[in-house]
């Protein structure tokens, strides 16, 4: 029996493809651009070689790993620098992805609002795997030559990922 969604298979396979074209990082400089879908894969692929070193439900992260990113097909791609700088801009955007989720995706939004919140070891995992593709991504940038905001991708989310593997140590956040 079919369940019931917001959003038919039909029309998310029409809508999803648009995350291939989406690129992130959209207000930098880059050499090679990366698009959310790759940058969803490469969290993804990430979170299934992690669970071969850490304990954690494959069957929770790999699908947030997978949707952490999937509002962006509605509210597009705002880099980190810009939540940061601009608290109020992070929180609408924070507020828009959910609504977007609840109307639009219902069936995720657990998983969303978990991810956001990183109330979870799974959380954790994604959030740690999200931020070890902005590194590879980045260092990558920078190796070719990219020497502007790449650099401090590199060293933001190095830190970042730096906090989360002290995670595994027992340490807190």
């Amino acid at each position: 029996m079919k369940k019931s969604t917001s959003v038919t298979l039909s029309d998310f396979t029409d809508s999803i493809y648009t995350l291939k074209a989406l690129t992130r990082y959209n207000n930098k400089f880059k050499i090679i651009s990366e698009s959310v879908a790759e940058h969803s894969f490469f969290v993804a692929i990430l979170v299934l070689k992690m669970y071969d070193e850490y304990n954690f439900s494959l069957e929770t992260a790999l699908p947030m790993a997978l949707i952490h990113d999937v509002p962006e097909l509605h509210l597009s791609d705002v880099t980190h620098d810009v939540k940061k700088n601009f608290p109020n801009i992070k929180n609408a955007i924070t507020e828009a992805e959910l609504i977007v989720m609840k109307e639009k995706y219902p069936q995720w939004v657990s998983l969303f609002e978990s991810f956001e919140a990183q109330d979870s070891v799974e959380a954790l995992i994604v959030k740690f795997a999200d931020n070890l593709s902005c590194v590879q991504y980045a260092k990558a940038e920078v190796l070719l030559g990219n020497k502007g905001y790449m650099k401090d991708v590199v060293k933001d989310a190095g830190k970042r990922v730096k906090q989360l593997e002290s995670w595994n140590d027992g340490t807190p956040l």
